[in-house]
């Protein structure tokens, strides 16, 4: 099953990158440094306490390949959540949309726990005036850990408030094989510092409270770099 993952993930990456057009295209090379306060990811927590998730990405006009690591708990184990992506993100008719493939892969957790998981997202969005308002899908046919076939849907609004600062929000609902279905929601305020650094505090919460502390409200806190 690994290697069937594996090997699809890899095709689609090069089926992305072999669609690259006809006009010579200059690599745009980006990396991504987050520290959050909780680590957060579909609604829920990821992590016990604070998050590190490092990200390096290749654009090459349209397309781009991307990889990233982060720390995560799952099933009572602390490990590493390690993944290999390829995407494609272009604007057509004002609107700017997006689709990606994903191969996932826990390290460093138990035995027993589904390691490994393909995720398919696509998303669109369109800005008018200080308004943005956007849609995603994420679907995987096998999740990480307990998780089977997972569908989350999200939808959000931000507005511009000027100065750098901008308000948002989101609500997803989720439905899936081995694990409660749930919606959950959130709020929250980011700022420009500096030059690709940001800040931002944002509240979570779902409607499935009593499922546990994974569900529970939380406010989080993140410094995020892009360089």
């Amino acid at each position: 099953m690994g290697a069937r993952k594996f090997l699809l993930a890899n095709s689609v990456a090069a089926g992305f990158l072999a669609a690259e057009p006809g006009a010579a295209q200059t690599p745009d090379p980006a990396a991504e440094i987050v520290l959050a306060t909780r680590g957060m990811s579909k609604g829920l927590a990821q992590t016990d306490g604070p998050q590190l998730l490092l990200r390096a990405e290749l654009a090459l006009g349209d397309l781009f390949a991307a990889a990233y690591g982060k720390n995560v708990v799952s099933s009572g184990d602390g490990g590493i959540e390690a993944g290999l992506l390829a995407g494609a993100r272009f604007d057509w008719s004002g609107f700017q949309l997006s689709a990606s493939a994903a191969y996932k892969r826990l390290e460093g957790i138990g035995r027993g726990v589904d390691d490994e998981a393909l995720e398919l997202v696509l998303g669109v969005s369109r800005r008018l005036g200080p308004l943005t308002g956007r849609a995603s899908a994420t679907w995987s046919p096998d999740e990480l850990g307990s998780t089977r076939r997972s569908l989350y849907l999200e939808t959000g609004l931000a507005i511009d408030l000027g100065r750098g600062t901008s308000l948002s929000t989101n609500v997803g609902r989720r439905e899936r094989a081995g694990g409660p279905d749930y919606t959950a929601f959130n709020i929250g305020l980011t700022q420009s510092i500096w030059r690709g650094i940001s800040a931002e505090l944002r509240f979570y919460d779902t409607a499935e409270s009593a499922f546990g502390e994974l569900y529970r409200a939380r406010l989080v806190g993140s410094l995020r770099a892009r360089f």
